[in-house]
């Protein structure tokens, strides 16, 4: 993804505004834009998780691939490994043991929303 990308066009063929579109706006419009990089939507809507499984390990693989990072996930165990969804998009990925996220890894197009590895646990623990 180019970082001056404004927008991109999914799957269903709706347009999604990039983060970087709604930073040049210069306010919040409130209206829970998906890569709101205000917060608004992350209040608004939270985080959901989903369990890793035996079948998901081609869109992990992916998922890193695309966002160029070389982590050996397969030392961790499959209940260690959570999905992220904001408004039901997946946005990454996290691992984790039983009290801290010791990595995630967030698609292209949420990386410029200043999500936190501690803003994700607040949601997570």
């Amino acid at each position: 993804m180019n970082n001056k990308e404004l927008s991109y066009e999914t799957m269903e063929g709706y347009t999604v505004f990039t983060s970087e579109f709604l930073k040049k706006k210069g306010t919040c419009c409130r209206s829970a834009c998906l890569h709101c990089p205000y917060g608004f939507t992350i209040k608004k809507h939270g985080f959901q998780f989903q369990d890793f499984k035996e079948e998901d390990k081609s869109l992990l693989e992916t998922m890193l691939v695309e966002s160029n990072t070389h982590l050996d996930w397969k030392t961790f165990n499959y209940e260690n490994i959570n999905f992220i969804f904001l408004k039901n998009q997946l946005c990454g990925v996290l691992f984790k043991n039983h009290i801290v996220i010791k990595h995630f890894i967030l698609k292209p197009h949420f990386q410029n929303q200043g999500i936190s590895k501690e803003l994700l646990e607040a949601y997570l623990f």
